[in-house]
């Protein structure tokens, strides 16, 4: 997907992070902090690779492109830091933020090159890469849109189910086992 297209899909994803940030019992000011994060960071994969520039023309990047800033792993567990450490505005940020990553990627997953869904330097196209860069990004940004619009109606009407899970989960799963 190209860079325009990236940003278009920040609306979708801006709705999804305001759904997730109010389903896990934030209040409206953090959903609206969580959407502008989600909607202007569609983007981040890219540009925190840190472009390297020869003569004013971009020979590369210091992180190698779609490697360590497209695992999703590194966002989801920003989500996880997040949501159990940070206050709760700067959480919706930083959840939002993931969640414009997370989109990025999804976005990038269909593309031959691929993702590396599980370990950060190994690659990997679904389906055997569905479709280059640049096609189908209308659709793509339909479908995020209507996703996201979706889930954040959906996210409004009930949220108990899911803030049960999470304290459930809570319980039982320690942070970390102290060494003695």
């Amino acid at each position: 997907m190209t860079g325009q297209g990236h940003r278009l899909t920040g609306v979708g994803a801006g709705f999804f992070a305001a759904a997730l940030v109010h389903t896990l019992g934030f209040n409206y000011t953090a959903e609206i902090l969580a959407a502008l994060a989600a909607a202007s960071s569609t983007t981040l994969p890219d540009w925190i690779e840190i472009p390297v520039y020869k003569k004013g023309v971009r020979a590369g990047t210091v992180i190698p492109h779609r490697t360590i800033t497209h695992w999703p792993p590194l966002w989801v567990g920003l989500i996880y830091l997040a949501y159990y450490y940070a206050e709760p505005y700067y959480a919706a940020t930083l959840i939002g933020i993931s969640v414009g990553a997370l989109a990025h990627i999804v976005a990038d997953a269909p593309n031959p090159m691929g993702i590396p869904w599980f370990w950060p330097h190994k690659r990997v196209s679904i389906f055997g890469g569905l479709w280059r860069s640049g096609q189908f990004e209308k659709t793509m940004t339909l479908v995020f849109t209507v996703t996201g619009l979706l889930y954040w109606g959906y996210a409004h009407q009930d949220t108990e189910w899911l803030m049960a899970i999470l304290e459930k989960w809570s319980e039982n799963t320690p942070i970390w086992t102290p060494v003695t």
